[in-house]
């Protein structure tokens, strides 16, 4: 076992620790894995899929360390976890492929080819890969341990590889130069020869940065055209590029000398949208026909900016009382559906507004404040609601009808249904039914005699547990048996059934009704129709209407109730006529807190965030914890989803005065992101 001070002595050599995260528990791993007479060379940090070490995505985070005798990578925050070794002398090859964001090399071993994606630039992956190249050129022959602290050799270095280089062991390989020892050790003066490597030259470092924004641009364009024809909006699709606007304008306001960087970012993200604006059709069609910008193309691109600056003011000028529609619309579409179309489009849009507030590279605390103020505006309202239940029952709609979708197969509805997360009794239940369905009709086939049944259902459970996913699925169930002609949902609650005079209740109710005809009625918190402090209310007379249609119409209608499991069983046990309707009772439990780790991935997906291991197993002690300690009102999948909105806040915060944003940037999700039990126990949205 390494002795920690010497390790740590050695490391403070290397220029590449300087930007290696969760140190503590690397050095940790080092002191455990590396051997005394071992000395460390280089570092290198990222993303590895190899023999031992695979993890998920792009790999398992962590660093690799070069030392004299291997090369090891030791994964970021176990420390009981198992290395993967690379010996020299089964080392045949390295590749390098340099990305937008990332830089990815390959290493091969005997014909197995192992990947680390790293986001250091390519200083620092030059600067290990010269270092390597010694170790194999050498065979990997031991160093000498001397009584000093080790520190690498300075070195001259040629400029780092583009492309896709090949690295190999041969002296003509085109493996970057090695490391050059000083023969003058009398030569005292080290200030000839720089301690770090040369930095990129301002001309690359510029062409490096126009790439990345080319990059993100192109991105943007091609996520926002998806929604040309969405929900068959014709307008959608020009509401969504004016909140793009709205946003661009949020950014860039007050800023007297805006650079060139931040004018090109917003004119290739807003040509191919606003294309009647661009005169010069070449242009348009070639922006994002390649990877990169052409640099021939800059000054064409950059000419547009002024047919831009004017859209932009125009924005200004129709401010949209500090909301964006688009995202509002998003937000109710997934409501009635059961989507995600607002968490991408939100992510989406936050992501324009950092990229172009970082676009020159430089972040001021101005700035800073913007993307403060942006995130409030994409996520506030959201946030609002999850703040307290009486303000989202009071924005909840008060009827609102799902329709059913394209016709799919039983088996395909089934399939679906199995796919949903936990619910493992519910969905025995409703596999039971269709099979009692099944010999039901293959009865009626054969002209065997049936017993009558019915298609209402009571769902009890706390809120936030699938209640009413399950019910739109139940639809499609009594369509594709054909006990159902549409399938389709309305969803209502005490608000869309019950008015304030004398007859007009009837009147509601029914309207409520014959939208659901041939579909199912889905009514929340059902028990809010007769509330138990007694004396006259105009919801006994929603009841009496309902009793009758049921009755009436219990061809062409299935009812389903829903409430807390305590509420239900008294609101059904005072209401005999009711309770003799319903011959059906579904149990929704409150979600295990690995369930909730799994719809929070859902929802990381969605939004094209990557969560590390020690951030799953920090959120995974949290979720524990909340499930532990909760009550009736415990919020299930609702908690998940402010729990996500407050991690994506906190990694705002904390990216927020990085320069450059890579995509590892923003889309990774950090231990540091997870709120403590403290934080949620003192804010009032949980």
């Amino acid at each position: 076992m390494a002795v920690q001070e010497e390790l740590q002595s050695q490391l403070d050599g290397i220029t590449n620790w300087t930007h290696v995260s969760f140190k503590k528990n690397i050095l940790t791993n080092m002191q455990r894995i590396l051997d005394d007479e071992e000395i460390i060379i280089d570092v290198l940090e990222g993303f590895y899929r190899g023999r031992v070490v695979v993890g998920s995505g792009s790999g398992t985070p962590g660093v690799f360390c070069l030392t004299d005798q291997r090369l090891v990578f030791l994964a970021n925050g176990d420390t009981r976890a198992k290395p993967e070794v690379l010996e020299f002398s089964h080392l045949s090859g390295v590749r390098t492929r340099r990305g937008a964001a990332s830089n990815r090399v390959t290493f091969v071993q005997n014909e197995i080819e192992t990947v680390l994606t790293t986001t250091r630039d390519e200083n620092q992956v030059h600067s290990f890969l010269s270092a390597l190249r010694e170790r194999m050129e050498s065979g990997g022959r031991p160093t000498k341990r001397t009584n000093t602290s080790h520190k690498p050799a300075k070195r001259k270095d040629s400029p780092p590889p583009a492309g896709d280089s090949p690295i190999t062991a041969s002296p003509d390989s085109g493996l970057p130069a090695g490391p050059k020892a000083k023969h003058d050790t009398n030569n005292d003066d080290d200030d000839d020869e720089p301690e770090a490597l040369p930095r990129l030259s301002p001309a690359e470092e510029k062409l490096r940065n126009l790439n990345f924004l080319h990059s993100e641009a192109r991105k943007i364009f091609a996520e926002v055209n998806k929604y040309k024809s969405f929900n068959e909006e014709p307008a959608f699709l020009q509401q969504l590029i004016d909140d793009l606007l709205y946003i661009a304008n949020l950014c860039i306001s007050g800023d007297e000398h805006l650079s060139d960087e931040s004018k090109l970012f917003v004119s290739m993200v807003l040509m191919p949208l606003r294309q009647s604006l661009v005169k010069d059709r070449e242009l348009l069609v070639d922006l994002f026909r390649v990877e990169s910008l052409p640099l021939r193309k800059r000054r064409a691109v950059l000419a547009q900016w002024n047919l831009f600056a004017n859209e932009l003011r125009k924005a200004a000028r129709h401010e949209t009382s500090q909301s964006l529609r688009s995202l509002a619309y998003l937000r109710a579409y997934d409501r009635q559906q059961d989507t995600s179309h607002y968490d991408k489009m939100a992510a989406l849009f936050y992501s324009f507004a950092q990229v172009l507030l970082k676009a020159d590279g430089n972040i001021t605390d101005q700035h800073a404040k913007r993307l403060q103020k942006i995130r409030q505006i994409i996520y506030g309202e959201r946030e609002a609601e999850g703040a307290s239940s009486d303000k989202l029952q009071a924005k909840k709609p008060a009827v609102k009808v799902s329709q059913a979708g394209e016709e799919e197969s039983l088996e395909e509805i089934m399939l679906s249904v199995n796919r949903l997360i936990g619910m493992d009794k519910v969905k025995a239940q409703i596999e039971t039914f269709v099979n009692l369905m099944k010999v039901h009709r293959e009865r009626e086939l054969r002209g065997l005699p049936v017993t009558e049944f019915s298609m209402h259902a009571v769902f009890y459970g706390p809120p936030g547990t699938g209640k009413t996913t399950i019910a739109r699925y139940v639809g499609k169930v009594f369509r594709a048996l054909g006990l159902l002609q549409s399938g389709h949902m309305v969803e209502t609650d005490r608000s869309g059934m019950v008015a304030g005079f004398v007859g007009q209740t009837a009147i509601q109710t029914t309207e409520v009704i014959d939208q659901a005809m041939d579909g199912v009625l889905f009514i929340d918190e059902a028990y809010t129709l007769s509330p138990r402090s007694g004396g006259k209310d105009f919801g006994q007379e929603a009841i009496d209407t309902l009793l009758k249609r049921m009755e009436d119409n219990r061809d062409r209608l299935a009812v389903i109730v829903a409430g807390y499991p305590d509420e239900m069983k008294i609101f059904l046990d005072t209401n005999p006529g009711l309770k003799s309707r319903f011959n059906r009772y579904f149990y929704f439990d409150h979600y295990e807190p690995e369930e909730l780790l799994r719809i929070f991935d859902v929802f990381i997906e969605n939004a094209m965030f990557t969560l590390t291991s020690p951030a799953r197993r920090e959120l995974l002690g949290l979720l524990t914890s909340l499930h532990r300690k909760r009550d009736k009102a415990f919020g299930n999948g609702r908690l998940v989803r402010n729990l996500f909105e407050r991690i994506v806040e906190k990694q705002a915060n904390r990216i927020a005065g990085i320069t450059p944003l890579t995509d590892h940037l923003l889309c990774s999700i950090t231990k540091h992101d997870i709120p403590t039990r403290a934080e949620i126990a003192s804010e009032n949205r949980w």
